[in-house]
């Protein structure tokens, strides 16, 4: 297990920024369908598990809003800032409920956004003329 966790360690600090953003995402994913597995489980311990995958996506989420570059695109920070802040919310008020249903929509609006700024970097990095994407994550 320990060259796993040092490959993928390995593969966090070598990606290019704009990967980590979708890496980001990608595990704000795995995360809520866990929770939503637990919060379906009758297992013991069940809901400490979900809790913990909610307070690391209420993280990834925090993180996501500061990086944020208001001079960059103004419009698109705002929005960005907007969906990021009702994320955040609504994954307080899952973590108070244990509504999978909730986190039902919280996987499908984390997804569109995967596959937007996914989308966005598949796109700039076919543009040989495109500047290179510069997002400070952390």
């Amino acid at each position: 297990m320990k060259g796993l966790a040092a490959y993928r360690s390995n593969r966090v600090y070598s990606a290019p920024n704009e990967q980590l953003m979708v890496m980001l995402f990608e595990t704000a994913i795995h995360r809520l369908q866990r929770a939503r597995e637990a919060m379906l489980s009758q297992h013991r311990g069940a809901r400490v598990e979900w809790l913990e995958d909610l307070a690391l996506v209420r993280s990834i989420y925090m993180e996501l809003l500061a990086a944020l570059d208001p001079e960059t695109a103004p419009e698109l920070t705002r929005n960005l800032a907007a969906t990021y802040a009702w994320v955040v919310r609504r994954l307080s008020e899952v973590g108070k409920s244990g509504d999978p249903a909730a986190v039902d929509s919280l996987i499908r609006v984390t997804d569109t956004l995967l596959g937007a700024f996914a989308g966005a970097v598949a796109e700039l990095s076919a543009d040989p003329e495109a500047p290179e994407v510069q997002a400070e994550v952390g």
